[in-house]
């Protein structure tokens, strides 16, 4: 590891000057007339930015026209595109397409070009008077309204260490920029050694909240095979266990992991090889499901999950 930190510096030291141009005026950021919130982190995946936003929409849907944007990772697309039920994971983006289908009448669109998407995002639809930008804290061209830090409970980002040697994708004193910080996926009672100029920031600890699973096909069975596609599986198998599931087999793949033709022929041989039992995945994980693959699966479900701040504002602007 020790001999990745020589890169990493030099990594580090791009990204400073990239943000000094900022900071100096060279770059601009673009302001807009209506508030723009700001969700991202300092190191690359696993924080929960798209619960965090669905948690932003359902906190702001009854006071705001909403319009949420996303580069769309993962898709196969490029440039602006209006996300619709009827899309895949591969021409939007496996989050996007989850945000579309919890929130049909919302506009939610994908776009490599921030400032461009608000533009005509604007143009298009005038009632809009609120935008959440997903995974954006990097994305220094839009100057939100208000910028909102996440960090993982487990490994938050004062530990960890630049690219490649570890997983930041900026030097850690950039949590500066924040309006605010919320440390992710934490226990119930969360005790946490916070640096002491961290805490200058204004602090929440959200909690992540298990659903009750929704069937897809065939019939509910706590005997399951689970197929996972995320950061950290390890939190969503402790909550099965927990639940009380018989955990017969666990296909564990990498974030965002795209499905295969090997993938769906071994799924369906571990699936015929375990009579009556059921598979279960993220709901995440579950956008990303061909249907050559959901044929393959008798009985399917995936857990939905939300997001619970327990010492939240009244008004998340007003920071």
């Amino acid at each position: 590891m020790k001999l990745l930190y020589p890169f990493a510096l030099i990594y580090g030291i791009i990204t400073w000057i990239r943000n000094l141009l900022f900071e100096v005026d060279i770059l601009k950021q673009k302001s807009f007339k209506i508030p723009i919130i700001s969700i991202g982190n300092l190191n690359i995946g696993g924080s929960g930015k798209t619960p965090h936003i669905e948690y932003f929409i359902n906190f702001y849907n009854k006071i705001f026209n909403i319009a949420v944007i996303s580069r769309g990772y993962g898709r196969k697309t490029k440039g602006f595109r209006y996300v619709q039920l009827s899309d895949f994971a591969e021409t939007c983006g496996d989050e996007p397409l989850q945000i579309k289908h919890k929130f049909d009448g919302m506009v939610m669109a994908v776009c490599e070009k921030r400032v461009d998407a608000i533009s005509k995002i604007m143009a298009d639809h005038p009632e809009i008077n609120l935008i959440l930008l997903d995974d954006a804290f990097q994305h220094r061209f839009v100057k939100p309204s208000l910028s909102i830090l996440l960090t993982d409970y487990s490994f938050p980002f004062w530990r960890d260490s630049m690219l490649p040697a570890g997983k930041l994708r900026e030097f850690g004193f950039g949590y500066k920029r924040a309006n605010a910080l919320i440390i992710t996926k934490c226990p119930d009672s969360p005790s946490i050694d916070i640096p002491k100029h961290i805490r200058s920031k204004p602090i929440f600890y959200s909690h992540i909240e298990y659903m009750t699973p929704s069937v897809v096909k065939g019939i509910f069975s706590k005997r399951i095979v689970v197929i996972s596609g995320i950061a950290n599986s390890v939190p969503f198998i402790t909550h099965l266990k927990k639940e009380g599931y018989e955990l017969i087999y666990h296909f564990d793949f990498s974030d965002h992991h795209t499905f295969t033709k090997a993938d769906r022929l071994n799924i369906g041989i571990k699936i015929k090889e375990e009579l009556a039992c059921m598979v279960l995945t993220t709901e995440k994980d579950y956008m990303r499901f061909t249907p050559s693959l959901i044929n393959e699966i008798p009985n399917l479900a995936y857990v939905p999950i939300r997001i619970r701040i327990d010492n939240a504002p009244e008004n998340w602007l007003t920071l």
